[in-house]
C-alpha cells in the first residue's frame, strides 16, 4: 500500500487544525476560554469539552501545525490553551499540592498525574514556540510536585485526589511511559538534569525491564509495593485500549535511546511494535474499531521504528494505519463540530457507543500529529524524531566571554 501524497497529508492537517479552533472556546469572559471539544456526537448533539490533557495535546499538535504552516492563528490559539491549563495550576507556595495542575476545571479536586503530565507538556512546547519563559516556569513548577511528592521508586501515581477523605491510586500504569518523554523534553529546555535522574532514567528503564514482556505486548498495570501484574488478567480477552494506544511509550525508548546511546531500549520499543503490528486488523484499526486512538499512535510507532531500523515490515503497517487514518477523518457533513476531526470514542449517556458519529479530541489530537510527521520532515515539534538532539556543550565549544 503506498504512502499517500503529501499534499493530502497536509491538506487533511489543516482541516483537523482549523476543526480545532473553530470549536475552541475564545471569549474572555467564559472561564472556559482555551478548552476545546473533547466528545461530541452528532446525533445527540451531547458535548463535553477537554480537560487539562486533551488541551495540552491539541496544543502540541497545533504548535505543529503553525510550523508547518506558519499560519499564526494556531499558535494564538496554543496560548489560549496554555493559558487555561496554567487556570489548573495550584499557585498557593504553602499547599502541599503547590505546582500540581487539577484535572477539569479550578475547582477540581482531583487529577491523574499522566494528564497533568500532558498539560504540562504542552507548556514546554509552548515555550519552545515563543520563549515565554511563564510557561517554562510552570512546566517545572508540575515537574517538580512530580518528582518531589508524585513518584514512588521512579515510577509516577496513578491517580491524585486533594482530600484527605479520599485516598490516592498508587498502582503503576504503563500509561506514564510517556512521562519520560516529557521529562526528557523538559529537559533540554531547561537544563536541569533532575529530570533526566528522576524522570527519563527511571522511567526508561523501568517501562524496559518490567512492562515490555518478552512477546513485546504490555503489562498494562502493576502493584508498586508487591511487583504483581494486576492488568492484564490471565485469559482476559478483551484488552484495554492502552494495550494499542501505549500514550508514547515507544516514542519515549527511542529518545531515550538516543541520549543514553543504548539501543536495549529501542529494541525492546521494536519488540512492542511488532506485537502490535501483529494484532492489526486487515484494515488497519484494533479490537475490532474499538480503539481509534491506537490508528495515529501506531502509525507514529511503526514508522519511527521502522525508518531508524530500517524495518519494511513496520513500514508496510505504517501505510495500513495511514490508510485507515484518513478514512477516519470527517469531512463535508456540514456540521462544523464534526468536519475536520477523526472518528473516536463516544463519551455520552447512549448505551450504544459504537457506530456512532462522533469526535474525540484524542484521536484527533494525534491524528494532527502524525499526519504531520508523515508528511514532512518536522524539527523541534511535539514526538518529532528529527529534532534536535542534546550535546554537552563541552564538546560544542567555549562560551565567549569576557575575562
Amino acid at each position: 500500500m503506498p504512502k499517500p501524497e503529501s499534499s493530502l497529508l497536509l491538506e487533511r492537517a489543516v482541516l483537523c487544525g482549523e476543526w480545532m479552533i473553530r470549536n475552541q472556546i475564545t471569549d474572555r469572559q467564559d472561564a472556559n476560554r482555551g478548552r476545546s471539544i473533547r466528545s461530541y456526537d452528532h446525533d445527540t448533539g451531547e458535548l463535553v469539552l477537554t480537560g487539562n490533557w486533551m488541551t495540552g495535546t491539541m496544543l502540541m499538535s497545533l504548535l505543529a501545525l503553525w510550523k508547518r504552516t506558519s499560519d499564526e492563528r494556531y499558535l494564538k490559539s496554543a496560548e489560549l490553551a496554555g493559558r487555561y491549563i496554567m487556570s489548573l495550576q495550584v499557585m498557593d507556595q504553602d499547599d502541599e499540592y503547590f505546582g500540581a495542575i487539577r484535572e477539569l476545571t479550578p475547582q477540581s479536586i482531583e487529577f491523574a498525574p499522566r494528564d497533568a503530565v500532558s498539560a504540562a507538556w504542552g507548556l514546554v512546547w509552548l515555550y519552545e514556540a515563543t520563549r515565554n519563559h511563564l510557561y517554562l516556569r510552570r512546566a517545572r513548577l508540575f515537574a517538580d510536585w512530580l518528582i518531589q511528592k508524585g513518584m514512588y521508586r521512579g515510577w509516577p501515581l496513578y491517580a491524585v485526589y486533594m482530600d484527605p477523605d479520599l485516598e490516592n491510586f498508587y498502582s503503576r500504569g504503563s500509561f506514564h511511559s510517556g512521562t519520560g518523554l516529557f521529562f526528557h523534553d523538559l529537559f533540554l529546555f531547561s537544563g536541569d538534569q533532575r529530570y533526566i535522574e528522576k524522570g527519563l532514567l527511571p522511567i526508561a528503564t523501568i517501562y524496559r525491564d518490567e512492562f515490555i514482556r518478552d512477546d513485546g505486548s504490555l503489562n498494562l498495570d502493576i502493584d508498586p509495593f508487591t511487583g504483581r501484574v494486576t492488568s492484564p488478567v490471565p485469559g482476559q480477552a478483551r484488552l484495554p485500549q492502552h494495550a494499542y494506544n501505549d500514550d508514547f511509550g515507544a516514542a519515549m525508548m527511542i529518545a531515550a535511546s538516543r541520549f543514553f546511546d543504548d539501543p536495549s531500549y529501542i529494541q525492546k520499543a521494536s519488540l512492542f511494535a511488532h506485537w502490535l503490528a501483529s494484532v492489526q486488523e486487515g484494515d488497519g484499526s484494533f479490537a475490532g474499531g474499538e480503539v481509534p486512538s491506537a490508528v495515529p499512535v501506531s502509525e507514529m510507532i511503526f514508522r519511527d521504528i521502522g525508518e531508524i531500523m530500517g524495518d519494511k515490515t513496520l513500514l508496510e503497517h505504517a501505510d495500513l494505519s495511514l490508510d485507515k487514518l484518513l478514512k477516519m477523518q470527517w469531512i463535508d457533513t456540514g456540521d462544523p463540530r464534526i468536519d475536520g476531526g477523526f472518528v473516536g470514542v463516544y463519551e455520552g449517556k447512549d448505551e450504544r457507543k459504537w457506530g456512532r458519529t462522533c469526535v474525540n479530541m484524542r484521536t484527533t489530537s494525534y491524528a494532527l500529529i502524525a499526519l504531520l510527521k508523515a508528511e514532512s520532515d518536522l524539527e523541534d515539534i511535539w514526538l518529532g524524531i528529527h529534532n534536535k538532539p542534546f550535546r554537552d556543550h563541552r564538546w560544542v565549544g567555549l562560551h565567549d566571554l569576557v575575562w
